[in-house]
């Protein structure tokens, strides 16, 4: 009994110790970190003195002094502390803290043996704080990034989802699938413009952001993470605004800047990543480019440690890293910050959390290639760029492309006419495919299909799409070309089926010679159409596009990537210069999912209506004819026509 006792314990043990080392090894402990170079918050005491090291100008490290306040259990996420520090030196006393020291390392030295540790990154403060303090990210909760965040052997982390039928992200069966504008609506809250034809979507998006709680700025004196400016050199003023109100929720400040000369390139010569030196994060290069500007923290071999805090809290990401410099420090009471530039992409992050980004020097990840013509009273001019693939900032930075490109020499003349056209390929599931023909509606249009179907798609309900080319061409011309309708006429009501209904239509031109002009239009009726009252409307591509999908909303609903693409498609497939001639018929059926059963029996047609399928919708049928016309068109009117098989008699 006493062996089977001793035997007993003994497997207990080995089980315990089993245990212990299976969760060691699971979560990357801090006993791993080298206490001769790293100091932890339980080792850090009020009025310990130290210094850090950042850039101010150029690309040469400088030091600042600080001194410890005090360490802050918890004090910005669960189980994260951040260690209070007054700084001096380097004109922080004026500047205050300034954006781009986001990962600034700081260093505690020991009087008593001479020993210098790295206590942490400089990575919290506060708006409009008159003295230079700040919060500081300890190293010891940013080293374990590294082994959470490393690359894996199966693949890139921005791998796409494709959620179509049959995959592991379909929906559950009989789904009755999520309108266009809803999955629009989720990510964005504001109308689009009208120049796109995606514009009809607006009155879902506000439904859907209707009750969505509206975000708040945190309070001035509340401590956050620092911002990161967000370099843009090649862009306006316009683009830099449109910027602001989309990357402020992300805790980026976009700040015009101008890239390296090749003079000043050869001045710096080649620049490595050291503790200290400026660390980028370009999210956009070629003729316009933005990055993000911090400081690097710390080098382990070829691991990178920086910023001290997150850029998008996503995790796991795959995004370039380049070294950089520091053109000069702007000074201000709400926020002081560097601008600066990427000098050359040195390897790609693969980490992103709250206690700071990790990348590894080496091979950089694909960016999307974006190719922008535009033809306007200068000639052809064609714009190039290189694009992250990021869920929150590839949509925005497609729009912002376009529109320097469109805008990069003037504004459209006062009087104008675009055509458009654009591509975006989603790979594996195909291209979408957008032409337009606007006047006096500026290029809000372009922006707006480049942005709104991307940013749809690469966060959809359904999976992530991969974006792996887009492209845009524009065309300027002098001269407004819209007209709406100022009269039409019906030059009779009543038809025999087979009957072609003639539509005569007084156009009336914005800021033309002629004002007027006159044209007619025809429909056919079908020969099998039954008698009876129809209503017969002239209208806009817009208002065809509304009416479509009053009839046919199975069409512009989705339960995967494919559907979404197809329904997108459909959205921007009626160019405005068109008059559509729309003739409601007494036909229809029901549509599962996306196939449509026009034929069935009325009887099965209502079995299957009253059935408890969620994928079961009535539609409805309508004759639509287009006439293409030199002008883009606005309004509608509509008839009541009679069809009856004794008209003559």
């Amino acid at each position: 009994m006493a062996n089977r006792s001793v035997l007993g314990r003994a497997q207990l043990i080995r089980c315990l110790l089993g245990l212990v080392l299976f969760l060691l090894a699971a979560v990357p402990a801090l006993a791993d970190y080298d206490r001769s170079r790293y100091i932890s918050p339980d080792e850090v005491r009020p009025g310990m003195k130290g210094y850090g090291r950042t850039v101010m100008s150029g690309n040469q490290i400088e030091t600042f002094r600080f001194e410890v306040i005090a360490v802050m259990k918890n004090a910005f996420y669960a189980k994260q502390d951040v260690i209070l520090v007054r700084c001096s030196g380097l004109n922080l006393e004026h500047s205050g803290i300034i954006g781009g020291m986001s990962g600034s390392p700081c260093y505690v030295e020991d009087e008593a043996t001479g020993q210098t540790r790295m206590m942490g990154a400089v990575a919290y403060g506060w708006q409009f704080n008159k003295d230079p303090i700040c919060g500081v990210q300890p190293i010891t909760q940013m080293l374990p990034i590294s082994g959470v965040r490393m690359p894996q052997k199966s693949g890139p982390s921005t791998q796409p989802v494709v959620g179509g039928k049959g995959s592991q992200e379909q929906p559950a069966a009989r789904s009755t699938g999520l309108s266009i504008g809803e999955i629009v609506g989720r990510r964005w809250s504001e109308p689009i413009d009208e120049a796109s034809p995606l514009s009809v979507l607006n009155d879902e998006i506000a439904r859907v952001n209707a009750h969505k709680p509206k975000a708040t700025e945190p309070p001035a004196g509340q401590l956050r993470p620092l911002t990161i400016p967000l370099m843009v050199s090649g862009g306006s003023s316009r683009t830099i605004e449109r910027l602001r109100k989309y990357a402020d929720r992300f805790g980026f400040e976009p700040v015009g800047s101008g890239g390296v000369s090749a003079a000043a390139r050869d001045t710096y010569g080649q620049v490595k990543l050291e503790p200290g030196s400026v660390l980028c994060v370009p999210l956009m290069i070629g003729d316009i480019m933005m990055e993000g500007l911090g400081t690097c923290t710390e080098v382990i071999g070829d691991k990178v440690l920086g910023f001290g805090h997150s850029m998008f809290g996503q995790g796991s990401i795959e995004l370039p890293l380049a070294t950089g410099i520091v053109h000069t420090v702007i000074p201000s009471l709400a926020r002081s910050v560097k601008i600066g530039a990427a000098l050359e992409t040195v390897g790609t992050l693969y980490g992103d959390e709250n206690a700071g980004i990790f990348g590894i020097i080496g091979s950089s990840p694909a960016m999307i290639p974006m190719e922008v013509v535009v033809t306007d009273e200068r000639g052809t001019e064609t714009y190039n760029y290189q694009v992250v693939r990021e869920d929150n900032f590839t949509p925005m930075l497609l729009m912002s492309g376009a529109a320097e490109s469109v805008y990069a020499h003037n504004e459209p003349p006062e009087e104008h006419t675009i055509r458009y056209s654009v591509e975006v390929d989603f790979e594996g599931l195909g291209t979408f495919k957008s032409a337009n023909f606007t006047s006096q509606r500026g290029m809000g249009g372009v922006a707006a299909d480049l942005m709104m179907p991307t940013m749809a798609m690469m966060s959809s309900p359904f999976g992530k799409a991969r974006v792996t080319r887009a492209r845009a061409e524009v065309i300027i011309e002098r001269g407004a070309r819209a007209a709406s309708f100022d009269e039409v006429i019906l030059p009779r009501t009543v038809f025999k089926p087979g009957e072609k209904v003639e539509v005569r239509v007084r156009w009336m031109h914005y800021r033309q010679n002629p004002a007027y002009t006159n044209a007619s239009y025809e429909l056919e009726l079908p020969t099998d159409l039954p008698d009876g009252e129809y209503e017969l409307r002239v209208c806009s591509p817009r208002s065809h596009l509304m009416a479509w999908r009053m009839e046919k909303p199975h069409l512009f609903k989705a339960d995967s990537l494919e559907e979404m693409l197809k329904a997108f498609n459909r959205l921007s497939g009626c160019p405005d210069n068109g008059v559509y001639l729309r003739l409601s018929l007494p036909r229809g059926g029901v549509a599962v999912d996306q196939t449509e059963l026009p034929e069935l029996p009325s009887y099965r047609r209502q079995i299957l209506a009253d059935s408890r399928r969620t994928d079961v919708r009535r539609y409805s049928e309508a004759l639509a004819v287009r006439h293409d016309t030199p002008f883009a068109v606005s309004g509608e009117r509509s008839f009541r026509i009679t069809v009856s098989r004794r008209a003559d008699q």
